[in-house]
């Protein structure tokens, strides 16, 4: 028997991800999930849609008729639920090696980072991760050195 590719709770998760970028129809969901995971994992109509009724029975989604198609939005409740859940979205793109939350901040990045280092916790000296931590934010700070040099 071959293995689920997502895990429990998985697939709505990635589905709210989705729609926090923009709003979308169920089968506009399942070609970016397959450009997502393919080939390793081939979306069905069998499975995106009933979790696509599921979060909109839950409230976290919200289908609009347009053009004889329905379109999906998160709702309040659905984007309050996805930032709850952003760790676990962090931890399915390790897993996976596919980046599906994309945007203009930095905290998907720390959540993905967070998911990789917290399991360490106890196996790792903390002063040598201190000053690995501080290389790093001082090479993301030198980022920035192309821009405004006041902000320095």
């Amino acid at each position: 028997m071959p293995r689920r590719f997502f895990r429990h709770g998985e697939l709505p998760l990635v589905l709210l991800a989705l729609l926090e970028a923009r709003p979308m129809t169920a089968y506009e969901l399942m070609g970016e999930l397959a450009r997502l995971f393919g080939p390793r994992y081939r979306p069905s109509p069998g499975s995106v849609y009933p979790a696509v009724d599921a979060l909109e029975d839950e409230n976290l989604i919200h289908g609009e008729e347009r053009r004889g198609r329905t379109v999906y939005a998160l709702t309040d409740d659905g984007a309050d639920a996805f930032e709850e859940r952003r760790e676990a979205l962090a931890a399915l793109e390790l897993r996976t090696g596919a980046r599906v939350a994309r945007d203009d901040s930095l905290e998907p990045l720390l959540a993905r980072f967070r998911a990789r280092v917290v399991p360490l916790a106890g196996r790792v000296d903390p002063d040598t991760v201190a000053a690995v931590l501080d290389r790093a934010a001082g090479e993301i700070e030198s980022l920035n050195g192309q821009g405004n040099e006041e902000d320095a």
